[in-house]
């Protein structure tokens, strides 16, 4: 597979990934119902939201820009013909598995469902916003230098 191609399996993970989280804060936010998920109601649903589409919009032109730019640069040390399941560096893996756990215990853990409403109704979403940013960058921004 083309560093090109690899470049556009990178976005559509994280494209992917990130429309999945912002789907999952929804009804935490309030805006769909869910069964066993309290959200929030009023106007809170929407500063919740909001919260979140900013906090997400700075951290992709941050962190997740420079995330981008690492990915690009694991992709470009791989070469031309490295296959498709070396997209992903093995740190990059780690850190997935604990985001993914990290979501999961904030998710599932026992604690008031108005604080958890607050918590998962922006963070979820943030996050999903980030990554459609870092996603949509990888596709053509240069790779950090070594």
């Amino acid at each position: 597979m083309s560093q090109q191609g690899r470049r556009n399996l990178v976005a559509v993970v994280w494209i992917a990934v990130g429309a999945m989280l912002i789907w999952r804060g929804l009804p935490y936010a309030g805006l769909i119902e869910w069964e066993g998920v309290q959200g929030l109601t009023g106007n809170n649903s929407w500063i919740a939201l909001g919260i979140g589409v900013v906090v997400g919009i700075g951290k992709g032109f941050t962190a997740l820009r420079k995330g981008a730019r690492r990915a690009v640069r694991h992709i470009v040390r791989q070469g031309e013909e490295a296959p498709a399941w070396t997209v992903f560096s093995p740190s990059m893996i780690l850190l997935v598995a604990l985001m993914v756990g990290a979501g999961l215990a904030i998710r599932l853990s026992p604690y008031d469902p108005g604080i958890k409403a607050w918590l998962v109704g922006i963070l979820y979403p943030g996050i999903g916003v980030a990554l459609i940013i870092g996603g949509l960058l990888a596709t053509k921004i240069e790779p950090l230098p070594d």
